[in-house]
C-alpha cells in the first residue's frame, strides 16, 4: 500500500519548542516499550504554533512511522462546528485503500475496520482542531507501534480518561520570538528605528503566526517606511491588545489588512471571509469575485505573501481559521449585506451548476430542480464526475449551511438535490442528514409541497442507510402525504416504494409487499408513460429482495427476471448487477444460479464494488464450489482486509 504523507512540511523557520519536542519522544517511546500505541495531545490557542510542533516533530520522527502520516481535521470552522467525525473516519478508512461504496454504513464497523487497516502498521495520526473526546473516540489505533497525536484550542479533560497524556503549547518566549524575527528578516533588521527588536516582537505576544504576518508586512514595506512602522508597532505594546491571547493573532491580521490594496482587501473579505469552505479553489473564487480567473491567481497570490492564506497546489489555497473569522468581520463592516448576500449567491450557484452537471452522470433518478430542467452539455465521465464530488464534498455541504444563512432557500434544497447522488453511492450519511435537514427547513419556509417531498424523501433515505427506521418511516410517510397534496404521482410511488424498503428492513414482508403493489398501481396510472418502464424494473427489483428474504423464491425468480430483463437494455450496470445477483440468490437450478452470480460479479468488478462482488462470489462458491472461483474469492476478500 502507498505510504501515507499528509502532515504538511513545518515552517521552514522555526525556534524553541526543544522540551516539547523531547517529550513527544520519551513519551512515544514510553509507549513502545510498553507495546501500545501512543496517545498524546497537544493544545494551545490559535496562532501558537500547535500544528506546526506536531509537524516539526514528525519531519524529525519520520524514520519510526515507516507507514507514514495521516492528517485528519475533526473541525471545520466555515460551515460552523465538527466536520462530522463519520465522515473524516470514511475518509481515513478510504485513503487506506477501501473503495468508497465498500464502506460500512455504522461509526462502530467503520472503528472496527480501522483497527484492523491500521494494526499492522507503524503509522502517525494526527487529529486536528479536535472540539471534544467523542472525536476522537472514532480514531483510537490499537497497533502498538503507531501513535496517536490530538491537536486542539483547549484541553479536552475526556482524553484524559481515554488514556492521553496531554501538554498546553504557550506562547513563545520573548528571547526566541526576537530570535525568529531575526531568521527570517536578517541581524539588524530593527537599526535605525529607534526601538529594540523586544519592543515589536512583544506585540505579537509570542504568537508565530502573528509574528509571521508581521515578518511579511515588514518585508513588503518601503525601505525609507520600515523605521516608522516599527515604532509604530513598538509605541503600541501590550497595553494596547486585548489580553485574550488570540486578540494577538488577530491584531497581526489587522495589520496585515492595512496593508492590502483596496483590491486584495475586497478578495481577502470575499475569499477568506464568505466563501464556502476552507479549501479554496481558483476557478470558484473568481466567480465570487466576478473577476477572470487570471486576475483572481494574482489575488490570491498576494494573499499568500502577506501571510494571509496559504497555496496547498497551482490553484488551491487554504485559510487559517482566526483569518476567517478576521475577514468576516471585515466583511461585515465594509461590505454591504446585500454586496455579501450575492457574491456568495454568485458562488453558490456556480457550485450548484457544476454539481448538477455531475450528478446527471451518476443516475437517471427523476429531479425536480430547475437546472435539471436544462438541456444537459457536455458530460464528464463518470469517473471524473465522482472525483470533483468527492474533492469539493467539504465545499459543496458548506454551500448548503451558507445558503441558509443567506436565506438563499432555493439554493438550500437545489443543492440538497443535487448532492443525493453521492451521497447515496458513497454513503456518507451525516453529512446527508445535517444538510437535508437543512433542506427539508427550507422547504416548509417555502410552502411547496412539492420540494418538501423530495427533501423529506432524500433525508429519509439516510436515516433508513443508518438503520433508523423508526423515523425513516415517519419521514417517508410525509414525503408521501406532501406528494399527494403537491398532485406528484412520481413522488407518491417513490415514497411507497422506500416505505416497502423500509418495511423489509424491519422483517415485515407482507406489508412491504402490499406497499410495492400500492406503488405498481400508481406507477401503471397516473405515472408518465414514458417513466413506467424503469420504476417497474426497481420495483420487480424490490419485490424479488423480499421474496427472498421471506422465503419465496419462485416468486423471487420471476421478479428478478423481469428486473434483468430491463436493466440489461440500460447503461445502469449496478442495477443489473443487482437483480442477477438477486435471480441467484432465488436458486432455481445450480447453473441458472452460478450463471448469474458470475455475471453479477463481474459487473460489480467493473463498478470496483468490492463487497458486492464478494457477495456474488460467496453465492458462485455455495451452489458449485471451484478453485478459480475460490481463490478469486479469497483475494477479493484479502482486499477487503487490506492484504491484497
Amino acid at each position: 500500500m502507498t505510504v501515507m504523507q499528509q502532515l504538511p512540511l513545518p515552517p521552514a523557520e522555526f525556534v524553541d519548542r526543544d522540551p516539547l519536542l523531547v517529550w513527544m519522544t520519551e513519551r512515544v517511546e514510553a509507549a513502545r516499550a510498553a507495546g501500545r500505541p501512543a496517545y498524546l495531545a497537544l493544545y494551545g490557542p490559535a496562532g501558537v504554533g500547535v500544528r506546526s510542533l506536531v509537524y516539526e516533530w514528525y519531519a524529525r520522527q519520520s524514520a519510526q512511522f515507516p507507514d507514514g502520516a495521516v492528517r485528519v481535521p475533526l473541525s471545520d470552522v466555515v460551515s460552523g462546528g465538527d466536520a462530522m467525525a463519520f465522515e473524516a473516519l470514511g475518509d481515513v478508512i478510504a485513503d487506506l485503500g477501501v473503495a468508497r461504496d465498500e464502506l460500512p454504513s455504522s461509526a462502530e464497523a467503520r472503528k472496527n475496520l480501522l483497527l484492523t487497516r491500521t494494526y499492522a502498521k507503524r503509522l502517525m495520526m494526527v487529529l486536528e482542531e479536535a472540539g471534544n473526546g467523542a472525536q476522537v473516540e472514532h480514531f483510537l489505533l490499537n497497533s502498538p507501534a503507531s501513535a496517536v497525536v490530538v491537536v486542539s484550542r483547549s484541553r479536552l479533560r475526556k482524553l484524559d480518561l481515554l488514556g492521553f497524556e496531554a501538554r498546553a503549547v504557550d506562547p513563545l518566549d520573548e528571547r526566541f520570538g526576537v530570535e525568529l524575527f531575526d531568521r527570517m528578516l536578517g541581524a539588524g533588521w530593527s537599526t535605525g528605528a529607534g526601538v529594540s527588536p523586544a519592543a515589536v516582537t512583544r506585540v505579537c505576544g509570542g504568537y508565530p503566526l502573528a509574528i509571521r504576518a508581521t515578518v511579511a508586512q515588514i518585508a513588503t514595506t518601503p525601505e525609507w517606511e520600515v523605521p516608522d512602522l516599527l515604532r509604530d508597532l513598538a509605541g503600541r505594546g501590550l497595553g494596547a491588545l486585548d489580553p485574550e491571547s488570540q486578540e494577538f493573532v488577530r491584531d497581526s491580521f489587522d495589520r496585515a489588512y492595512q496593508r492590502l490594496s483596496p483590491e486584495q482587501a475586497r478578495a481577502y473579505r470575499l475569499v477568506v471571509g464568505l466563501y464556502p469552505g476552507s479549501v479554496v479553489f481558483v476557478d470558484a473564487a473568481s466567480v465570487l469575485l466576478d473577476e477572470p480567473e487570471d486576475v483572481t491567481r494574482k489575488r490570491l497570490a498576494a494573499l499568500v505573501a502577506a501571510h494571509l492564506l496559504t497555496r496547498v497546489g497551482p490553484d488551491r489555497f487554504e485559510f487559517h481559521d482566526v483569518a476567517h473569522w478576521h475577514a468576516r468581520d471585515r466583511a461585515e463592516a465594509e461590505e454591504p449585506f446585500p454586496e455579501q448576500r450575492a457574491a456568495v449567491e454568485r458562488v453558490a450557484r456556480w457550485y450548484l451548476r457544476q454539481t448538477v452537471s455531475r450528478d446527471r452522470m451518476l443516475s437517471d433518478r427523476p429531479r425536480y430542480g430547475p437546472c435539471y430542467q436544462e438541456p444537459a452539455g457536455g458530460g464528464v465521465s463518470r469517473e471524473a464526475a465522482l472525483h470533483w464530488l468527492e474533492e469539493r464534498r467539504a465545499n459543496l455541504r458548506t454551500v448548503v449551511a451558507f445558503a441558509q444563512r443567506f436565506q438563499l432557500l432555493d439554493l438550500v434544497w437545489q443543492m440538497c438535490e443535487a448532492l443525493w447522488g453521492v451521497y447515496h453511492l458513497h454513503g456518507h450519511y451525516e453529512e446527508w442528514i445535517t444538510t437535508h435537514r437543512m433542506g427539508v427547513e427550507a422547504a416548509v419556509q417555502l410552502g411547496d409541497p412539492r420540494v418538501r417531498m423530495r427533501m423529506t424523501s432524500q433525508l429519509a433515505a439516510a436515516l433508513l442507510g443508518t438503520g433508523d427506521h423508526d423515523e425513516a418511516w415517519q419521514v417517508f410517510t410525509d414525503s408521501h402525504q406532501c406528494a399527494i397534496q403537491a398532485g406528484d404521482p412520481v413522488g407518491a410511488e417513490s415514497a411507497l416504494e422506500w416505505l416497502g424498503k423500509v418495511a423489509t428492513r424491519k422483517g415485515e414482508f407482507d406489508t412491504a409487499l402490499r406497499l410495492y403493489q400500492q406503488a405498481w398501481n400508481i406507477a401503471a396510472s397516473d405515472v408518465p408513460e414514458h417513466l413506467r418502464p424503469r420504476m417497474f424494473a426497481l420495483l420487480w427489483l424490490q419485490r424479488a429482495r423480499t421474496m427472498v428474504l421471506a422465503g419465496r423464491n419462485a416468486e423471487a425468480r420471476d421478479a428478478a427476471n423481469h428486473a434483468v430483463e430491463y436493466f440489461s437494455g440500460t447503461a445502469e450496470s449496478d442495477n443489473l448487477a443487482k437483480s442477477l445477483l438477486v435471480l441467484a440468490q432465488a436458486g432455481g437450478g445450480a447453473a441458472t444460479a452460478v450463471e448469474a452470480a458470475r455475471r453479477a460479479a463481474v459487473l460489480f468488478r467493473q463498478d470496483e464494488s468490492l463487497r458486492a462482488e464478494a457477495e456474488a462470489l460467496e453465492t458462485v462458491v455455495r451452489v458449485a464450489p471451484n478453485p478459480e472461483d475460490e481463490a478469486r474469492l479469497q483475494h477479493v476478500r484479502q482486499q477487503l482486509e487490506g492484504r491484497g
